[in-house]
């Protein structure tokens, strides 16, 4: 990551990053993101497909109209290069604590910190709203995603045997 800055746009705080020499801007989805935000999570999780259960790659792909519901209950924040989103992240707020979920960058986007920015948002937006700690599951699988999170202090906390259509999953936690 070579700059940082912070900037408004369209009414919305904007983080502007540059990576690899391309600026990125992280700033939290609207509804008129649905469709693109879907288009991602089918691209990005139309590689795991024979990897994982049929059932589990399917849950993570929401359709436009399920992404708007989404949306409506729980933050979700991207990352644009230009107008394109290259990477997503949610948040939801429960009983004190925020559940970072569903977060997926576009293949030709990875290794250039897209990744450890929308962990660090969500990390900030869990602060702002009081959160005590960010939690998160995820597959054993991921090894890249479960180094990313232990990087930020992240600690697993517990593991779930064949929880998601027969996949085990890990949980983690940051206490803040």
């Amino acid at each position: 990551m070579k700059s940082f800055r912070k900037g408004r746009g369209q009414g919305t705080e904007m983080l502007h990053r540059r990576f690899d020499g391309n600026f990125y801007r992280i700033e939290r989805a609207r509804r008129r993101d649905a469709v693109d935000i879907a288009s991602l999570y089918k691209r990005v999780w139309d590689e795991y497909e024979g990897k994982f259960p049929d059932e589990l790659v399917k849950a993570r792909q929401p359709t436009a109209e399920q992404m708007k519901e989404w949306l409506k209950h729980d933050a979700y924040f991207v990352v644009r290069e230009d107008s394109r989103i290259v990477g997503v992240v949610g948040c939801s707020l429960i009983h004190g604590t925020c559940l970072l979920m569903h977060m997926v960058v576009d293949r030709g986007h990875r290794k250039r910190g897209i990744g450890s920015a929308l962990t660090e948002k969500a990390i900030e937006y869990a602060k702002e709203n009081g959160a005590v700690k960010v939690w998160l599951d995820t597959a054993p699988r991921l090894k890249e995603a479960m180094s990313l999170y232990e990087k930020f202090g992240f600690v697993r906390c517990g593991h779930l045997r064949k929880h998601y259509w027969g996949e085990d999953i890990y949980l983690y936690e940051l206490m803040l």
